[in-house]
């Protein structure tokens, strides 16, 4: 999830390369939504929301669904270490 759409597609790309089926969000409230809707091992929040902030929300979606992994990851964080943060939530070696 990221309201900066260019951000969300590189964090996309990246994720896809790996294997992983993204669905995106562009807005806290169309996350928490698609966290409803579907079944997700992780999902990965901004630093910057508008509304609401990344810890809140990490909550709310903890709150809906324990076993959904949360990975907090600002703009100006190393995409590379989301990637590799990620794999170690899906392969079951790391926790968020």
């Amino acid at each position: 999830m990221n309201e900066i759409e260019s951000e969300r597609e590189e964090i996309a790309r990246a994720l896809e390369a790996e294997g992983f089926k993204i669905v995106q969000a562009s807005s806290a409230a169309s996350a928490v939504r698609e966290i409803w809707e579907g079944s997700f091992i992780a999902a990965v929040i901004p630093t910057l929301l508008t509304g609401t902030s990344s810890s809140a929300l990490s909550a709310q979606l903890h709150q809906m669904a324990p076993e959904i992994e949360t990975v907090i990851h600002g703009k100006n964080d190393d995409l590379s270490r989301l990637v590799r943060k990620m794999c170690e939530i899906r392969d079951g070696v790391a926790a968020a």
